[in-house]
């Protein structure tokens, strides 16, 4: 009986033991997957910030592009307006009247189209540092619409000088 006694002692003794070391094992597993999870968190934030860095870079540099280009195409407009001046001189008097009001309309739309354009740069400036997906669509959505009314101003430039003055 002692024996058993002692046996079973033993066995509860192993079995306490068994079980503490088991949660401390448990403990330490826990710990752990805790400190990679959060160097995880970590990294994926700094992950964050980065695609949202480069983002931003892609974003200023196809805007500066899209603004370069713009600028060089109301340029060229404005000069083929110039030289459209000295043709009209050449017209006659009846011709001359209606093709210098049309070409100050075509003007005033260019002069328009120039001033949009600096209010959506300095828009996108002040906008750039909160960066998120509405800038890039409101962006992308300005960018479609200069697009066309440049195509339609320059094709109205175009018609305006095609047969009328010579």
């Amino acid at each position: 009986m002692k024996n058993i006694k002692n046996i079973t002692f033993a066995a509860y003794l192993f079995s306490v033991l068994f079980i503490m070391s088991c949660g401390d094992a448990a403990k330490k597993d826990v710990k752990d997957t805790n400190e990679n999870l959060k160097e995880a968190n970590t990294d994926l934030k700094e992950a964050a910030v980065d695609a949202n860095e480069a983002a931003k870079l892609k974003a200023k540099s196809d805007w500066q592009s899209f603004t370069m280009k713009s600028d060089s195409e109301i340029v060229a407009m404005k000069n083929q307006t110039t030289r459209f001046k000295k043709k009209i001189e050449k017209a006659n008097k009846k011709e001359k009247i209606k093709l210098e009001a049309d070409l100050q309309n075509v003007e005033k739309k260019l002069d328009g189209q120039k001033m949009k354009l600096e209010a959506k740069n300095t828009e996108f400036e002040a906008s750039i540092d909160k960066f998120d997906a509405s800038v890039e669509t409101k962006k992308e959505s300005f960018k479609r619409e200069f697009k066309h009314d440049m195509d339609e101003l320059g094709g109205a430039v175009k018609d305006l000088f095609k047969d009328n003055v010579k």
